[in-house]
């Protein structure tokens, strides 16, 4: 597809049938995501790819676990109230891919906290423009936030006692997840601003 194509054929697909995805595919995508651009150079990102269909419930039980035990605590549902849902369509997904930070960030300064961010922000967007692009399904995922402890315990304990064990540590912040799979709905438009709306161009 033209560059233009993919952007608008783009959609947050919320339903994926079964179909397997292949290491090939999920490398192509990742790939994408390797060449985006990242302040300084420092390509801040690691990427984990989970495709088995346990895997993919016992990540969905954390998010629907959280929403269980917190639905009554307002302090603790403060933008949380998609967690469960969330977790429903994680479910059916043949493959997420969590998105890590590969640095220390602990007491980082502010704007090398956002530069990172950006960074992030833009290869997620190659990685699912990328998908598009196959003809699959995607959708970016920051439900995860309220359980980036447990998720990020839960792959060290896969990864351990494997070539994989200290491909992240304790100390790289899981910033987000995608979704991946063949689409189990048809693409549809959302309502987005006019550019009126959203741009002001000065000539000097």
């Amino acid at each position: 597809m033209e560059l233009k194509e993919v952007i608008k054929n783009r959609h947050s697909c919320r339903a994926y049938l079964p179909t397997p995805i292949s290491d090939n595919v999920i490398r192509d995508i990742i790939e994408s995501a390797r060449l985006a651009p990242s302040s300084k150079n420092a390509q801040q990102w690691k990427f984990v790819c989970i495709k088995t269909d346990k895997e993919s419930k016992d990540i969905a039980q954390l998010l629907e676990n959280y929403y269980i035990e917190n639905k009554n605590k307002p302090d603790k549902m403060q933008g949380a109230s998609s967690v469960f849902a969330t977790g429903k369509i994680l479910e059916q997904c043949p493959a997420i891919i969590l998105v890590f930070e590969d640095s220390e960030w602990i007491n980082r300064v502010r704007c090398e906290d956002i530069s990172a961010m950006l960074s992030i922000g833009a290869s997620v967007e190659h990685m699912m423009l990328t998908a598009t692009d196959l003809g699959l399904g995607c959708l970016w995922i920051c439900d995860t936030f309220f359980v980036h402890n447990e998720l990020a315990d839960y792959v060290l304990d896969k990864l351990k006692g494997t070539e994989y064990e200290k491909f992240i540590n304790r100390n790289n912040r899981l910033v987000c997840a995608m979704a991946l799979g063949e689409m189990g709905e048809p693409r549809y438009d959302v309502p987005r601003k006019s550019i009126e709306d959203i741009l002001c161009i000065i000539n000097n």
